[in-house]
């Protein structure tokens, strides 16, 4: 049986990413998410925790106490409860899709009445999404290629032929002026059997020059997401590859917290709290 602080976890995550998809405010979905992972990471088991015992835990405040309070005592919180009600389960899955994120699956339910991934292949197939504000002929291949790779049982790939194409792509992008450092993490970096996608980090202090050359080589098949520090792309070989561009000075935590596993990330955590270095 899960333990307490996981299942609190998960309902903290749940309520955050139901927040982002009806909420224009970026930043109260990540108070959330914060919290979430201070409740994942705390060593000490919430079964039992009064609402001063949660207030202890680092980045809970009171408002996010209350909920997990209510939480403990009922399981779950009026909150997230309500949020359920609003945004059907359907909805939440499109957001699974790379590159459709929480704005685009609320614009398709609230205007096509799309309450399903099946609705949504099947829309973009017809050619029907093209005609909303802020969707195009690009929006509709993206969500039909990004539902094939959902589905798609041979979506990963083995860790060799994921670290030829990372390596291909590190060596492009240490010629850009200004990379400093660059690396593969996550679970290339820990050498899994096999590769779901690649994660990429460069040390620039020229974030935007990084990120226009790596959309542009000439292995990309199609751009996912283009940002300021964080792009994604699609390689001619169907691979996902994520690029975060970050501080220098943030280079050994970077490389830890995208490398590490979910379960290493909280046990990282959970000594820092012992150690009282958060």
């Amino acid at each position: 049986m899960p333990r307490t602080n996981d299942q609190v976890e998960r309902a903290l995550e749940e309520y955050a990413g139901l927040l982002s998809i009806i909420s224009g405010d970026p930043y109260k979905p990540r108070a959330y998410e914060k919290a979430a992972r201070a409740v994942g990471g705390f060593p000490d088991d919430l079964a039992g925790l009064d609402a001063r015992g949660v207030l202890a835990i680092p980045g809970v405040g009171k408002s996010i106490a209350a909920k997990v309070t209510e939480y403990l005592e009922t399981g779950s919180f009026a909150e997230l409860d309500a949020l359920r009600a609003q945004v059907p389960a359907g909805v939440r899955a499109m957001t699974a899709i790379a590159g459709f994120g929480p704005k685009k699956a609320i614009a398709v339910h609230a205007e096509l009445g799309i309450g399903s991934v099946d609705e949504l292949l099947g829309a973009a197939e017809r050619g029907e999404l093209a005609g909303l504000k802020g969707f195009s002929r690009t929006t509709e291949r993206n969500v039909i290629d990004g539902v094939r790779r959902l589905r798609s049982s041979d979506g990963r790939v083995l860790v060799n032929a994921a670290l030829e194409i990372a390596e291909e792509l590190l060596g492009l992008l240490k010629q850009i002026p200004g990379v400093r450092r660059t690396a593969y993490a996550g679970s290339l970096r820990r050498m899994a059997e096999t590769i779901g996608d690649v994660d990429l980090l460069v040390a620039s202090d020229r974030p935007g020059r990084v990120m226009d050359a790596f959309v542009g080589y000439g292995m990309v098949d199609r751009v996912i997401a283009k940002g300021e520090t964080k792009s994604s792309i699609v390689t001619t070989a169907g691979l996902q590859i994520d690029l975060r561009v970050i501080d220098r000075d943030a280079w050994g935590a970077a490389m830890i917290y995208f490398t590490g596993s979910k379960a290493h990330n909280i046990r990282i955590r959970e000594m820092a709290v012992r150690a009282k270095l958060k």
